[in-house]
């Protein structure tokens, strides 16, 4: 396959790398939904000699509204007539499997799939494709790995993969040689991925994965159904957590409740508590340490206490939130900037139906706080070590999933055949009822393009995304640690992490006293807190050297 617009390189970057990316916090202080911040890379200071690929952004279709300072670009209408960006089939024409996560009903299976059918048409061979929930998805994937099970191509959440670097020395094919540095430029569109969400992908001197890049729409905001509280005259725009308080209560009654989860990472972006650690002169302290927490914990507890969360908020999946909001039942929620497009491409919504975002208040007033930054990529994906010899044939299928916005290529990964997966609203693409379910293939896990704010058929939605992205991301708090790698976060911190999770919600949900709070954080800390506290210095000693 060759590429028919090849545009000029920036210089290369390298630097002292630090492989992989650390867990934000565990539990709700963590990002919502699929949203990780990854634990696993190699051991401080491996990594020191890797050139992270190049990056190369890719000159096709221009934004309408550029982003700003890691805000996304933004596109108020379609290409009427996109343009190919390759030219031959990607790959060698031999079968494969790819093992991904979603969000998503299952597509039907090939047989029943044109879309399915027409992406094997494209590739020149079949390629077969095995989806799981999210919610499963750790439970299956060490399953497949223990059994030696995964495919030629696998996507996966470095939070799930204890001891991450050994399970890739063992499984996955190294991919350095073919995108270190310059070598990116036989894949463009890998290479049109930010150098910042490649820190993800680096492990144990070793590039072993391509990251899906997400950048600042990775980040959590409080969404607001404004339409709604239009009718009830209550303006979502708050000056303190007081206002947030008595909006919540404003929204609940009858068969109403104003949010349906607990709001504690807003409430902590409230009360100015740091995303996952606390820098200052290379020393780290924990944001579970924060004497802040409490009294974070006791607001959430108070809403919840009060009956202002739907009374299923802890036992179902994000899914079932993005329902309730949408008929009506929780006027508030909290999600990624990624899960704007839900309520504007999916058939059948309220056509009345607005969402705006809120940002976070001072807890006790004067003035706005900062939301934090979400990781810089959703998932990593990684070529089977079993297929080794084919691994440039498959990094040309990741590199075609990952074809730019605006591209034919892209328009057919994303919306499927005209006519049949999407109708045209002018020169945009709308996808059908069936077109939702037969695209719902989890490609975009597997090789994704750097995402832009666009919504088919409404510059409204559009510029609504793009101004709330641009006023919050810039200014948002990023993890110190992002980009870093601890062993003992690799091996122990999902463990240690749902331990104080669980206390968390035990306060939250009125079992437990908010006073239990620095007993079980001074447990997280002796069984493994501390430790990664020391690693992770440690890296960021070795990261300033570079």
């Amino acid at each position: 396959m060759s590429i028919t617009a090849p545009q000029e390189p920036v210089p290369t970057i390298s630097r002292r790398a630090l492989g992989g990316t650390s867990a934000v916090l565990a539990g709700t202080l963590a990002l919502a939904g699929c949203s990780n911040e990854g634990r696993g890379g190699a051991e401080v200071g491996d990594n020191a000699d890797v050139a992270l690929p190049t990056h190369i952004p890719f000159q096709g279709v221009q934004p309408d509204l550029p982003g700003k300072d890691g805000s996304a670009d933004a596109f108020l209408r379609y290409p009427e007539k996109p343009e190919k960006v390759t030219d031959g089939t990607p790959g060698d024409g031999k079968d494969f499997g790819i093992f991904a996560m979603t969000n998503s009903p299952a597509p039907p299976a090939m047989g029943e799939n044109a879309y399915w059918q027409e992406m094997n048409d494209r590739l020149g061979c079949t390629m077969k494709v095995s989806v799981v929930p999210t919610n499963d998805f750790a439970d299956r994937f060490q399953t497949a790995v223990a059994g030696d099970q995964l495919p030629e191509i696998f996507a996966y959440f470095p939070t799930d993969v204890p001891s991450l670097p050994s399970m890739l020395a063992e499984r996955a094919a190294d991919l350095t040689s073919l995108l270190s540095g310059d070598a990116v430029k036989d894949f463009p569109f890998l290479a049109n991925i930010p150098t910042e969400s490649w820190r993800s992908c680096v492990y144990g001197g070793k590039i072993y994965a391509v990251p899906i890049p997400r950048g600042g729409r990775q980040s959590s905001v409080l969404y607001a159904r404004t339409d709604l509280l239009e009718k009830k005259g209550l303006d979502p725009a708050i000056g303190s957590l007081e206002d947030l308080t008595s909006l919540c209560r404003e929204l609940t009654g009858g068969k109403q409740w104003a949010i349906g989860s607990a709001p504690t990472q807003f409430v902590r972006e409230m009360f100015e508590i740091a995303n996952g650690w606390q820098e200052s002169g290379g020393g780290l302290t924990s944001a579970f340490e924060d004497e802040r927490q409490q009294d974070a914990l006791e607001a959430v507890r108070s809403m919840v206490s009060d009956g202002l969360l739907h009374p299923d908020a802890f036992s179902v999946d994000d899914a079932k939130r993005k329902t309730w909001t949408a008929n009506g039942t929780t006027p508030l929620m909290w999600g990624t900037f990624t899960a704007w497009p839900y309520f504007f491409e999916n058939p059948g919504m309220d056509p009345g139906l607005w969402l705006e975002t809120v940002q976070p208040p001072r807890a006790e007033g004067g003035g706005s706080a900062a939301i934090w930054h979400g990781a810089p990529f959703q998932n990593i994906t990684s070529i089977s070590k079993k297929a080794e010899d084919r691994a440039g044939a498959l990094l040309e299928v990741i590199d075609y999933f990952a074809a730019p916005f605006g591209s034919e290529e892209y328009t057919f990964k994303k919306y499927g055949i005209e006519g049949v997966d999407h109708d045209l609203k002018g020169t945009d693409p709308v996808r059908t009822q069936k077109g939702l379910s037969e695209t719902a293939m989890a490609l975009e896990y597997v090789g994704n393009a750097p995402l832009a704010i666009y919504s088919p058929g409404d510059e409204k939605v559009t510029r609504t995304q793009y101004q709330a992205e641009a006023d919050a991301v810039p200014t948002a708090i990023v993890n110190p640690v992002t980009g870093l790698y601890s062993q003992t976060q690799s091996r122990r911190g999902n463990q240690i992490g749902e331990k104080l999770t669980d206390v968390e919600n035990d306060i939250i949900q009125g079992r437990t006293p908010v006073s239990a709070w620095a007993d079980a954080v001074a447990t997280w800390r002796k069984n493994g807190g501390d430790a990664m506290k020391d690693e992770y210095e440690k890296a960021l000693a070795e990261a300033a050297e570079g």
